[in-house]
């Protein structure tokens, strides 16, 4: 009987047996994709992206941006240069062929928020403007010139034909009395920024308007933050990132007030005032956001946006955009521990970001990152587009390894695989 005994325990068991193997395929699967994660790694160091390119296309970022804002100055224009998007954040690559974006913030326009109390000497120069929130969609704003009369007879005696005063001249041939100081967000584009190239060559998207690779957005600037964009400072997170120091640095920005109204599936007001509505931006803090993370984080979006480009872009274009999938990868990484974050781990890291936007699709809900209340999906993705999109992430996602090995964009796909 105790030979027996020693026998049976000689012996393992079917179910023993697979679940050895399983363990074995696990640590195959593991030492495979850490492998894969890192010869990727290496490679678009050497092809795509790197810290002295990353640092490289920053600083002549910020040099255009001085520039820009000189040669405003010398012409007499009032106003400040900023670039914001892939260009000044380095997370672009010479196939995304990416644009330039290009805010002109005028600073003829003083903004002051309605539960604050108006500015009590405002330069003589100054057009002093109250940002009013009640009434409208959380990311968007009325903006209503306090005392129009009082204030239009510091620039009546201005020449429209010989002075270059930020084109104000034109704006005060309005009479702003007949509309109780609310300015609708079309006086951006038919009557301040009115340049013959711009009307001869520009093309209208959204707030922007586009020549060539260029999309310049004009805006004003408003120092303090509204209730809603106080969200990314007071909601619950793990912590980790952004850092407190990040945090409190971004509550010093203000936000931009740009000329675009809300999409009809959230415009809550009457539709006659949908041209008075304009967009609460906060682009200052979202670029300090992306210079705050490293280059592992960088390389997982960069290659996130090649595939939206190649796979998604076709099919759902300006639907499924960039922001989208930034905001996706803020919240990726938020929610996220910051070991996952390695060169080791790269395709991973990449599948992070996938599944949190599966899951948002699944929800019908992209919570913009910045801002309460205010879903990214609402006026561009129908509500019938959302199973065959999550469809088509899993797809993705099960082959992510495939597809990139695929990517035709800088040719990665064949440079990789040589």
């Amino acid at each position: 009987m105790a030979e027996n005994r020693r026998v049976k325990q000689k012996h393992t068991t079917r179910k023993e047996r697979n679940v050895w193997k399983t363990t074995q395929d696990v640590a195959s699967n593991v030492t495979d994709e850490r492998d894969f994660s890192e010869r990727l790694s290496r490679f678009l160091d050497h092809v795509v992206v790197n810290e002295h390119l990353i640092q490289f296309r920053r600083k002549i970022m910020f040099s255009r941006e001085r520039e820009m804002t000189l040669n405003h100055k010398a012409h007499g224009r009032d106003r400040r240069a900023y670039i914001f998007g892939s260009q000044i954040e380095g997370t672009t690559t010479i196939g995304m062929m990416s644009d330039t974006d290009i805010l002109h913030c005028f600073e003829t326009f003083r903004l002051f928020l309605d539960s604050e109390n108006p500015p009590i000497q405002p330069h003589d120069q100054q057009v002093v403007i109250k940002v009013t929130t009640k009434g409208c969609a959380s990311q968007y704003c009325f903006v209503t010139m306090i005392e129009p009369l009082k204030q239009s007879r510091l620039f009546q005696n201005l020449d429209p034909t010989r002075d270059p005063f930020d084109e104000i001249v034109r704006f005060f041939q309005r009479d702003w009395t007949k509309t109780e100081g609310m300015i609708p967000h079309t006086v951006v584009f038919d009557t301040i920024n009115r340049t013959p190239v711009i009307r001869w060559t520009g093309k209208r998207h959204g707030p922007a308007e586009s020549i060539g690779n260029i999309d310049s957005v004009h805006a004003c600037y408003c120092k303090s933050l509204p209730k809603q964009c106080m969200f990314v400072f007071e909601r619950p997170r793990p912590g980790h990132w952004p850092s407190e120091k990040t945090l409190k640095k971004a509550n010093k920005y203000g936000v931009f007030i740009v000329p675009q109204g809300p999409p009809k599936s959230t415009n809550i007001c009457t539709y006659d005032y949908f041209q008075y509505q304009w967009r609460i931006s906060t682009n200052l803090t979202e670029r300090l956001f992306m210079f705050s993370l490293d280059k592992v984080h960088l390389k997982a979006y960069i290659l996130t946006k090649m595939i939206r480009k190649e796979l998604f872009a076709p099919e759902y274009q300006d639907k499924l955009s960039t922001f989208h999938f930034k905001t996706v990868f803020f919240f990726a990484v938020e929610n996220t521990r910051p070991d996952t974050w390695r060169e080791d781990n790269l395709i991973n890291c990449v599948k992070c970001i996938l599944v949190t936007l599966r899951r948002f699709v699944r929800c019908h809900n992209c919570q913009h990152f910045t801002i309460a209340n205010v879903n990214l999906f609402d006026g561009k993705i129908d509500r019938q587009e959302f199973p065959k999109l999550v469809d088509k992430l899993t797809n993705i996602i099960n082959l992510l390894r495939t597809n990139i090995e695929n990517i035709q964009m800088d040719n990665i796909g064949t440079l990789f695989m040589s």
